[in-house]
């Protein structure tokens, strides 16, 4: 099993024959950082009372971080990863892609993701857990819900070529259409006080139940999935009364060529 970044970063480019896209940053216990380049950074996970430096032996509280880590990207047009834990990730200058984690419901999986200058997208799973988006100063920042494409070993989001500004690192992908629930939007009653100012709300298709709340501050756009539909929905947040609406695939490269080339 791989347990560190520069691993998992390895095996998803060799899966993908990204090779030298992909650039190993430095590391320190649960800080990562990126480059001035377009990198890859994937959550360590290895915080956690397993690590002997960490943990004292003999000594029965909890001394780690429980697999958090900070991802801190660089001046590149990053794609940053989380993995297990609950995360903190700042894109910072570029249009960057941030994945909390792929935690599956498994506890701590709340992340706070913060997408910096640019036009930034935040990938959210299913299974993940509630979390917060601040997309930044950018005029088209974006929070996708979607089913995320992921390697079977690795359980690391799985990286797709494309053309374009993330023609060197790939995209994450994901199944927004089929995914089994679907989103609501409240905007808070004073957003100056809570410091963010939607809740979108995930909840199950099966039952009606809800899932997840992500907050989100300076974002743009959300897309998600229709209720009672296999269709995408979006959002434009930049409307005084925000609703999500039923969207063509088509129609999604004219509103975020980004998430277009991201979803299906």
């Amino acid at each position: 099993m791989l347990t560190n970044s520069r691993s998992l970063r390895l095996a998803t480019a060799l899966s993908l024959g990204l090779g030298l896209s992909l650039h190993a940053p430095a590391i320190h216990a649960a800080e990562i950082f990126g480059t001035s380049r377009a990198d890859v950074l994937v959550g360590s996970d290895d915080d956690n009372t397993n690590d002997a430096e960490i943990q004292p032996g003999g000594v029965v509280a909890n001394q780690s971080l429980n697999n958090t880590d900070v991802l801190l990207g660089g001046f590149g047009d990053d794609v940053l990863i989380g993995m297990r834990g609950s995360d903190v990730l700042l894109g910072g200058p570029g249009d960057d892609i941030i994945i909390g984690g792929s935690e599956r419901a498994v506890q701590p999986n709340s992340d706070v993701q913060l997408g910096g200058s640019g036009n930034d997208t935040a990938l959210w799973a299913g299974g993940d857990g509630s979390d917060l988006f601040d997309g930044g100063p950018g005029q088209r920042d974006a929070l996708v819900f979607g089913t995320i494409d992921r390697d079977a070993t690795t359980d690391v989001p799985i990286l797709t070529p494309v053309t374009g500004r993330h023609h060197k690192t790939g995209v994450p992908t994901a199944n927004v259409t089929g995914q089994a629930g679907f989103c609501t939007l409240e905007p808070v009653a004073d957003p100056s006080a809570r410091g963010f100012e939607f809740l979108v709300r995930f909840f199950s298709k099966a039952n009606g139940t809800l899932l997840v709340t992500v907050r989100t501050h300076d974002v743009e756009q959300v897309f998600c999935t229709a209720q009672n539909a296999a269709a995408i929905t979006f959002a434009d947040l930049t409307q005084t009364k925000p609703e999500f609406v039923e969207i063509a695939l088509d129609a999604v490269k004219g509103v975020n060529p980004d998430v277009a080339q991201m979803i299906r």
